[in-house]
């Protein structure tokens, strides 16, 4: 929520038209730990395996902290917490995968899925093809690459100014264009908070206004169809899944 209340801060500033684009990838990629974590009906035992993958892959990532002295204890603790993690999941009968890698972290079961093959399914599993694009235009804008950062650059129709040199090129940044490529922001926090709702059994009422608010407004500003709150959703089912 913290990533949506600073993305709404770049799309009132003057500035931060790419950084928008990043923030909104991020806004993506935290939605979806939760959102899997909180997938209905799987049941407590594969819930704790989906956690503690999660867990191990954190883990992983601190052993690799090689900055300075300091850095030791981190290290060495995190390489405790995940063998203690590894032995008692073997107790209570859980399939350990890849525990000695060198660079990927153990893992119970089946690993944990890429980002790009959840951001489909968080955000239209019916149209695979629009989670993907949202990702993958957000991180090439993220990692700074060639054909993510011209898409806000459009020639110059007038002649190249020499004090300009061979850059004759203009920053170009509509509404349109921003909200229809940072979309995937909204509708992964908004399929995260429905299952977060219905996992808790908290009354969706103020839920109900905040998604239909953010949903007419995202969509008039990127001109596409006219919003529709599915008839589940009102009668209290949870968030709509807008797409």
């Amino acid at each position: 929520m913290d990533h949506l209340d600073s993305l709404a801060v770049l799309f009132k500033s003057p500035g931060g038209i790419t950084a928008s684009h990043t923030l909104a990838r991020a806004a993506l990629d935290i939605a979806i730990g939760p959102w899997f974590l909180l997938e209905p009906g799987i049941g407590g035992r594969e819930r704790v395996r989906r956690y503690m993958n999660l867990r191990l892959q954190s883990l992983k990532e601190q052993t690799q902290l090689e900055t300075g002295h300091s850095d030791t204890a981190i290290r060495e603790h995190a390489e405790g917490r995940i063998a203690q993690i590894v032995d008692t999941a073997r107790v209570h009968g859980f399939d350990v995968r890849r525990e000695r890698d060198r660079y990927k972290p153990p893992h119970l079961g089946a690993q944990m899925p890429s980002t790009t093959s959840l951001a489909p399914e968080i955000i239209a599993p019916g149209v695979p093809v629009l989670g993907a694009l949202f990702w993958r235009l957000g991180s090439a804008v993220a990692h700074g690459q060639q054909h993510g950062l011209t898409m806000f650059f459009e020639p110059v129709d007038q002649p190249v100014q020499p004090v300009h040199g061979d850059a004759a090129a203009q920053m170009q940044a509509s509404s349109k264009d921003t909200a229809l490529r940072c979309g995937g922001a909204p509708l992964a926090a908004i399929g995260m908070l429905e299952r977060l709702y219905t996992q808790y059994g908290w009354p969706a009422d103020g839920l109900k206004t905040a998604v239909t608010g953010v949903i007419s407004t995202w969509q008039s500003v990127a001109e596409v169809r006219p919003p529709h709150v599915p008839d589940t959703f009102l009668a209290g089912g949870g968030a709509p899944h807008h797409r």
